[in-house]
């Protein structure tokens, strides 16, 4: 097998050039980690100035391409983390700049994953509860339905109506009742039309939601996942390296069974484990007797 050395792969990505910043990902230092297995596998991360970058698909396509044109390399494997704001820092003042090129997600603090093994386990509805409790408690919240098929935020929320397209050619999202911005694919299709989709649509969906729409700032923005381990939580795993998942099922063990599926597809995409709710759990009264009432 033909001998792949990191200096060779380190040329290649020296062609990988930022559109916005006009300079090499190596010159940049945005190149993380180059790992060669011994079949031939070479895996790259590459750090990006924001988790919503909106130029990370180049970024994937330039590296694989690169990198898989050097002979004995048998695949290429692109992952993506987040420049710290050290490192941000350091960019900034080495390129002479005030102010890094920001995606729609740079002002959102924290990305959480409402996801489920399986349906009817009120993946949604907890979704929009958790989202009016925040903002409720003074927390600026977003929902989005990333349920493409089974859309059901916009009714949860109280919100129906075509969004406006801002001056910078943003999306903006609706605001419920309750103050959450909210965003899904229910306010671009007629009333209880069914989406007809396949997986790439699907992929571009999302990636438009999180990279056009202006969410602005927010302390938590939660994405209603639709269930099981299919192409749109892949998405999001390549999208959104720093998000968490929160896993949502019911005490019966059918449904148990299939949440752990779940979680152990955010292990193996390396998203990390907010936590487990039992919804319809049950009711304990004051005496102390409980209730499965479901």
């Amino acid at each position: 097998m033909t001998q792949i050395d990191h200096e060779q792969i380190t040329e290649k990505l020296r062609a990988v050039i930022d559109p916005e910043l006009r300079r090499s990902i190596v010159e940049l230092g945005m190149v993380r980690s180059i790992d060669v297995k011994e079949d031939g596998r070479v895996d790259v991360v590459v750090s990006l100035t924001t988790a919503g970058c909106p130029i990370r698909s180049h970024f994937q396509q330039a590296v694989a391409e690169g990198v898989g044109s050097i002979p004995g390399v048998t695949a290429v494997e692109v992952g993506f983390d987040v420049l710290s704001d050290d490192e941000k820092g350091r960019l900034q003042q080495a390129l002479g700049r005030g102010k890094l090129p920001e995606g729609a997600l740079a002002k959102v603090k924290n990305v959480i994953c409402i996801a489920s093994g399986k349906g009817g386990v009120g993946k949604s509805t907890m979704t929009a509860n958790l989202a009016a409790a925040l903002q409720a408690e003074g927390h600026p919240s977003g929902a989005l339905d990333c349920d493409v098929y089974g859309y059901s935020i916009p009714r949860m929320l109280g919100v129906n109506d075509k969004p406006e397209v801002s001056a910078e050619r943003k999306i903006m999202p609706l605001v419920s009742p309750s103050g959450v911005k909210v965003m899904s694919i229910g306010f671009f299709v007629e009333e209880n039309a069914p989406v007809v989709w396949r997986g790439p649509m699907l992929h571009k969906a999302i990636q438009q939601f999180l990279e056009d729409v202006a969410w602005d700032d927010l302390e938590y923005l939660l994405l209603d996942l639709p269930p099981g381990t299919g192409d749109v939580s892949m998405t999001l795993a390549q999208l959104l390296p720093q998000a968490k998942f929160v896993i949502v099922t019911t005490p019966q063990p059918a449904a148990q069974t299939v949440a752990s599926r779940a979680a152990a597809m955010a292990e193996k995409v390396d998203l990390e484990m907010l936590g487990v709710i039992e919804n319809m759990s049950g009711f304990t009264a004051p005496s102390g007797e409980r209730f499965t009432i479901f």
